[in-house]
Order: C-alpha cells, then sequence, then structure tokens
C-alpha cells in the first residue's frame, strides 16, 4: 500500500528537507542518521539507512592520498592487504 504523507520541496542545489512527520516515525534522530535513495521500477524510494562505520580511518585516507600521488604506485590485491599495509607505515 502506497500512503502519501507530506511533500517537501527541491531547493534550487537540488536538496530537500526530511519530514518532521517521516522523522518521527523512522526515529531518524536515534537509531539512523542517513536516508537510502533507491530506484524502484519508475518511481525513487527513500528509506532510512543505518550509519556503517568506515572501512578506513580519516588518518588512514591521507596517507592514501599522499600514496597516490607517489609515482610507480602499489597495487593490492584486496582492501584488507591495503589496510595492513597502512598499518606498516
Amino acid at each position: 500500500m502506497t500512503k502519501l504523507i507530506t511533500t517537501t520541496p527541491v531547493g534550487k542545489n537540488g536538496q530537500t528537507v526530511v519530514p518532521a512527520e517521516i522523522r518521527k516515525l523512522f526515529k531518524l534522530h536515534r537509531k539512523f542518521t542517513r536516508v537510502g535513495w533507491f530506484i524502484h521500477d519508475s518511481r525513487i524510494e527513500v528509506a532510512p539507512i543505518e550509519e556503517k562505520k568506515a572501512d578506513y580511518s580519516t588518518e588512514e585516507l591521507e596517507k592514501l592520498q599522499n600514496l597516490a600521488r607517489v609515482k610507480g604506485g602499489k597495487a593490492f590485491k584486496s582492501a584488507q592487504a591495503a589496510k595492513d599495509y597502512l598499518n606498516t607505515l
């Protein structure tokens, strides 16, 4: 069953607000902090998504950025191999 609860405008930069009714219904201010946008047939669905911990810390990402600037580079067969290498730096 599809039920329209409310509508919100889309701003000039493509931004919109999750209405208070929806935030309350899905407890977005507590358990969920993100929403996902899904294409389903000919419509878009928005659903709460649980926040996942990032695979890399900020420090690790900075190290990766510095490594990307170096000529020659290094290739890894898996994300875990890359993390292991970063831990040696």
